[in-house]
């Protein structure tokens, strides 16, 4: 049998088994892999919850401008963070889960999302950004370096505190934007930081957004 012969059988072979792979086993395999990336969430409530929001307008925008897959399903954690808010034990369980596998950065990174500072970054970024290239470049450089663009204020923190890790933080990396956030308990460290925060800021306008137990101040450079 010649070489020309034996070519095109295994080329025919290899069309006929690419025709074979239905849409059916490919969906199928989708749902491994999602299944398997979530494994470590261990709660099938939550799980679902997560693969609901794959469809969600807000993931589906961020799937289009961030490649890296763990960044991107960092993001997910962080949407569905937002979606639990109303299920005390469940956010606790998943935030504890993404703090375990993925350390206090990726927690920070997912909480950047739940608490839609994301959405106000980057819509900002797209008032400014010139192509979709010089976005995608920007959304990643925020969420892989979160420390450096915010700070998450935590129960244990005092004034003191804040005002040291801000003035650090803008000192070395001079970011165009900065966020502090704080929930429930530090929420109320936050909104008194404020007179001793905007001093050091001066270079800065900022924003503040209030709700229950949630207080965000957005500092933007002049």
């Amino acid at each position: 049998m010649s070489s020309e012969k034996v070519f095109s059988e295994a080329t025919e072979g290899l069309v006929k088994g690419l025709l074979d792979w239905s849409t059916e086993k490919i969906s199928g395999f989708v749902e491994k892999l999602k299944a398997r990336k979530l494994a470590f969430i261990e709660e099938s409530t939550t799980i679902a919850v997560v693969k609901e929001l794959y469809n969600s307008g807000e993931a589906k925008f961020y799937a289009k401008y961030v490649k890296d897959k763990e960044l991107l399903l960092l993001v997910r954690m962080g949407l569905t963070l937002r979606k639990l808010e109303n299920d005390g034990e469940r956010l606790m369980n998943l935030r504890n889960k993404i703090y375990n596998r993925y350390g206090p950065k990726g927690l920070h990174t997912a909480q950047f999302v739940q608490n839609g500072i994301s959405n106000r970054y980057f819509g900002l970024l797209i008032e400014k950004i010139i192509s979709e290239e010089d976005l995608g470049k920007k959304m990643y450089d925020v969420l892989i370096n979160i420390e450096k663009h915010a700070l998450f204020v935590s129960s244990t923190n005092k004034i003191s505190d804040v005002v040291r890790k801000v003035t650090t933080i803008t000192d070395a990396h001079l970011p165009a934007m900065f966020f502090i956030a704080g929930l429930k308990s530090a929420a109320e460290i936050v909104q008194e930081s404020i007179p001793s925060i905007t001093p050091i800021m001066e270079d800065y306008e900022f924003e503040k957004f209030s709700s229950p137990g949630k207080e965000i101040i957005i500092f933007t450079r002049r």
